[in-house]
């Protein structure tokens, strides 16, 4: 897998959608609705489908690890593999809040959780795959996302519009973002990953 923005956009969409639900108001007239969902409950559906999102981020190993070998090591098959994130859900909580926290100001969601985006993606410390491990940090390129959320805070059309609007703008944010650390191989290799793109 790898990061799908459509697949996004159409998680925010869904998230979305169900805050236009209604249910009949507990002993109201007949007739009479109310919202299903709170904004707190809708924050967190936005924060699922974007940690769904992140849960197939991949990183791309590019460094040198080696197989400590005599009487010299040797290039380690981990060089060029692909591993995935396992840390998506690690910061959904705090991302939940910061999106929550633009609902209670009024203002567009994204330019609000702007900032807990970027912390989210700071909590993607652990890509791993088929026994091979690489544990570092990954940084985020706040400007991007800042430039992008004006620009979706401007913007004006449909529910769908709007969500293509912010998935694009974070799908740029998640794709500009580098990871590197080191990194244990499956064949033994070790050595430090140099910062990548997520992909």
């Amino acid at each position: 897998m790898a990061l799908d923005k459509d697949k996004l956009e159409q998680g925010l969409i869904d998230a979305i959608k169900k805050g236009e639900e209604t249910q009949p108001v507990s002993g109201g007239e007949e007739g009479e609705v109310e919202a299903k969902y709170t904004e707190g409950d809708i924050a967190g559906f936005i924060a699922d489908a974007i940690a769904d999102y992140a849960g197939d981020a991949e990183v791309m190993l590019v460094g040198p690890i080696m197989i400590p070998t005599v009487p010299s090591p040797t290039p380690s098959s981990a060089i060029g593999a692909k591993v995935k994130n396992t840390m998506a859900d690690a910061g959904k909580a705090a991302l939940k809040s910061a999106i929550a926290s633009g609902f209670a100001a009024g203002d567009a969601p994204l330019a609000m959780m702007t900032v807990g985006i970027v912390a989210y993606l700071a909590t993607f410390t652990v890509f791993s795959a088929s026994g091979t491990t690489a544990t570092g940090g990954t940084i985020p390129v706040p400007p991007l996302l800042s430039v992008a959320s004006m620009t979706v805070q401007n913007s004006e059309g449909s529910l769908e519009d709007w969500c293509s609007s912010v998935a694009t703008a974070i799908h740029i944010s998640f794709s500009t973002s580098m990871f590197g650390g080191p990194v244990i191989a499956s064949d033994g290799g070790m050595g430090v990953s140099v910062p990548g793109p997520l992909q």
